[in-house]
């Protein structure tokens, strides 16, 4: 039976006697039995828990929300909880000892089973789906069957050391997702036909710069338990004194993407995200060159940007260019006998903006920096160095960012190469290392605390200079990194020599390019890594298909672009490829089949300018066969009407679409990219081919005038393509003039016609109809 209930609004009960919540959503009870505790190590050396269930409550009402408080002798909880469509949790933690204790978790949502708590989400739990979001950039991020889902785990030290930061899950049942999750019932097809589809959840923290936190969710045939768990990393709690957890955002929709959407708006709001306006491009010498580029490299590849008007605005020398990890401004005589301002000023005469990387927080065993100072290396309980991974077989090991010497180092390094050198866009690798567990200097700094505090250096030192994050823990690095790496390599290979979603490849990365697209423009500019456009053979074993795969991941990701080949080795035939995808369009594409299929395969992005509005839309095989594809237009979130159908990457107008697209012939990992345009009475500007998105980025104006259709195009550089028109019945093309200049027309279908010409700068390409 239940005791004397109070309600809050129509989102939240509890129970005073028993310490328990119920969370309702609509009239309907989502999670029942809810607790909140905390963990801790006594004075004494002894793990406690300290819950919220099962206690007599000491509570408080206000207008918008409650606090629930319990004590244990040693520790006082007070839990804070502010309903409503979206609802905040926060929970304290404070000494009421004599002694200090030291925190380890706190446990700010707790339902089990075996406390009577239930999650009442819709369907059977084993069909649910779970959004399980990578610690850091490498980290896989996909959507989990919870029943059967992929084999994510290798099982080795540096897999534990890089990708789980709270250790293996236990029971390894347990599913874990960094920061938040969105749960979700089935998205099959009968719960789409469902006029009133069940709601998913959304558990997420919506600060993220104390504490790691996580959301596991544990099934064992039937639910197990939920938590959301922040990490305190054994914070030192004096008698007195008092610990607050991370905000948890709890909220529920029909649409499970929107969750996604949701969350991280909050997470950028309350972490004042940096977003620039414009996403860069550039040139990266990482994947071509693999650290062995010369300073005549860089420059040759300077040349190809003049010589074909690419408008790549980075050069970013990666990794190579010092001698050790950790001596970032030793560089290499032999590979850039004149040295990097020499660099910086040829790049800088082009108008481009040089870019460096750098591992800022781990010194490798062979470095000046470690010899110089052992005593910067982060250590562990038995005072042994923290081993953060190693680089082509050197031992790298882990600063402690908490030592006022350390702060003061990155403060001058990164401060000489933004003004000395003259570096305009950074690239920080491997950050993770900042946050690995080990005894720090600085008792009251967690991992989450080093991290960001490292970057809070940097950031400082260069100013507003861009920063560009990359084996990064997600959340503390909110609202200090311009962009963000949100995958894995690229490769040159398709798959990982090793079943492992973290490793170099480059359909992990493009996995994570598309799980992780909502982040887009809330938390910062995703970074999908590197272009590679390269014919296969030598330097690469990617398909056509494969290559075209990732051109529209990265194309359609709206993010960074940035190519990793060799510039002096790209025929036209590659070239064309770079130049389709220059410059970002900005905005991200939907994966619409997100929660329907661990790697979704259906990208929609909408297109809405002022001359008019379309979509593009992204069909996948992740398949190593053929196959036939059939997608409903339902499916892919548009009205059932009429639709023109451009293939853009085969260059094929392919009719009226109703209801469905079919693929008769699906290439093994193939995308087709297709330009769904309605039909319209007027003739109109079908698609263009000079970029990914259609016409989006190049055509500035179109406009029908006295018999002519007026078509204004501005893309920087020079480039050959393709402009379609639909015409109405008993109309017909009589001619076309790019720039006054007279252009040939065909026509490829009914109604349809096409022009090639040369795109340089500036057009004004008019098509005359009779």
């Amino acid at each position: 039976m239940r005791g004397q209930e109070v309600s809050v609004g129509s989102q939240l009960v509890f129970e005073p006697a028993t310490g328990v919540v119920r969370f309702l959503r609509r009239g309907r009870v989502l999670l029942d039995h809810v607790s909140a505790a905390v963990v801790y190590t006594s004075a004494g050396g002894q793990r406690k828990k300290a819950e919220v269930a099962g206690r007599q409550v000491t509570y408080g009402l206000a207008r918008d929300g409650a606090s629930l408080s319990v004590a244990d002798g040693e520790v006082e909880l007070t839990w804070l909880i502010f309903p409503g469509e979206e609802t905040h949790v926060r929970l304290e933690a404070k000494n009421i000892g004599s002694q200090p204790v030291r925190v380890g978790e706190l446990h700010v949502l707790d339902v089990t089973a075996e406390r009577g708590g239930t999650f009442n989400l819709g369907g059977r739990p084993g069909t649910w789906r779970f959004f399980q979001n990578g610690w850091q950039s490498w980290t896989p991020a996909f959507v989990r069957d919870v029943a059967n889902g992929t084999w994510v785990n290798p099982n080795t030290a540096d897999y534990r050391t890089k990708h789980q930061p709270h250790g293996v899950p236990n029971p390894p049942r347990t599913l874990s997702s960094e920061w938040f999750t969105v749960i979700a019932p089935p998205q099959g097809d009968e719960l789409v036909r469902s006029p009133v589809p069940a709601p998913a959840l959304l558990l997420g923290f919506t600060t993220t710069a104390d504490q790691l936190s996580e959301v596991q969710l544990d099934l064992n045939g039937s639910f197990h338990s939920l938590r959301a768990i922040a990490h305190a990393d054994g914070w030192l709690l004096s008698p007195g004194a008092k610990v607050t957890s991370e905000t948890l955002l709890l909220a529920s929709d029909s649409n499970p993407n929107a969750l996604l959407d949701l969350y991280a708006a909050r997470l950028g709001e309350a972490m004042h995200a940096r977003v620039p306006n414009r996403a860069p491009s550039g040139w990266c010498s990482w994947y071509y060159f693999y650290g062995e580029e010369t300073a005549d490299d860089v420059l040759a590849n300077l040349g190809v940007m003049q010589t074909e008007q690419l408008p790549l605005d980075v050069v970013l020398i990666d990794d190579g260019y010092e001698t050790a990890i950790g001596d970032w401004l030793d560089v290499s005589g032999e590979k850039y006998p004149q040295g990097m301002q020499f660099i910086a000023r040829q790049i800088s005469e082009t108008g481009r903006r040089l870019g460096i990387w750098a591992a800022p927080f781990g010194a490798s065993a062979t470095s000046k920096l470690l010899a110089a100072h052992p005593d910067w290396v982060l250590r562990d309980e038995q005072g042994q160095p923290v081993l953060a991974w190693k680089h082509w077989g050197v031992d790298v090991f882990a600063l402690d960012v908490s030592l006022p010497a350390v702060q003061s180092w990155l403060r001058e390094t990164f401060r000489t190469l933004a003004e000395e050198w003259g570096v305009e866009f950074f690239k920080v690798d491997f950050l993770f290392a900042a946050a690995l567990p080990g005894v720090r200097h600085d008792p009251h700094m967690t991992r989450a605390g080093a991290l960001r505090r490292g970057l809070e250096i940097i950031r400082a030192a260069i100013g507003e200079r861009f920063l560009l994050g990359c084996g990064a823990p997600l959340g503390p690095a909110v609202g200090l990194v311009d962009a963000m790496r949100v995958g894995t390599d690229v490769s040159i290979n398709w798959k990982p020599f090793w079943q492992d979603l973290s490793e170099p490849a480059t359909s992990n990365a493009v996995l994570n390019t598309i799980t992780r697209s909502f982040m887009h423009r809330r938390l910062w500019l995703n970074d999908p890594d590197c272009l590679l456009v390269r014919p296969s053979g030598r330097d690469s074993n990617l398909t056509l298909s494969e290559m075209r795969t990732l051109t529209t991941a990265v194309g359609l990701s709206g993010g960074l672009v940035v190519d990793g080949d060799s510039l002096t080795q790209l025929p036209p035939s590659r070239l064309k490829y770079l130049k389709s995808v220059l410059p970002a369009f900005g905005r991200s594409a939907v994966p619409v089949d997100l929660f329907r299929n661990e790697r979704p395969g259906q990208l929609v992005l909408p297109v809405q300018t002022s001359w008019g509005s379309w979509t593009m839309v992204a069909l996948m095989n992740w398949e190593q066969r053929s196959c036939t594809t059939r997608v409903r237009l339902s499916e892919l979130g548009l009205p059932s009407r009429a639709y023109h159908a451009y293939d853009y990457w085969r260059r094929r107008y392919l009719g009226l679409l109703r209801d469905e697209i079919v693929i008769p012939t699906h290439r093994p990992h193939e995308t087709v990219l297709l330009l769904l345009k309605p039909p319209s009475e007027k003739p109109q500007l079908l698609a263009s081919t000079f970029h990914i998105a259609g016409g989006a980025v190049e055509v500035k104006d179109v406009r029908l005038s006295e018999g002519r259709l007026v078509v204004e195009m501005e893309k920087a550089g020079q480039q050959a393509g393709q402009l379609v028109f639909a015409v109405p019945e008993k109309q017909r093309v009589t001619g076309a003039l790019a720039n006054g200049q007279p252009l040939r027309t065909r026509q490829i279908s009914p109604g349809i016609w096409e022009t090639r010409f040369t795109l340089s700068g500036t057009a004004t390409v008019e098509l005359m109809i009779g």
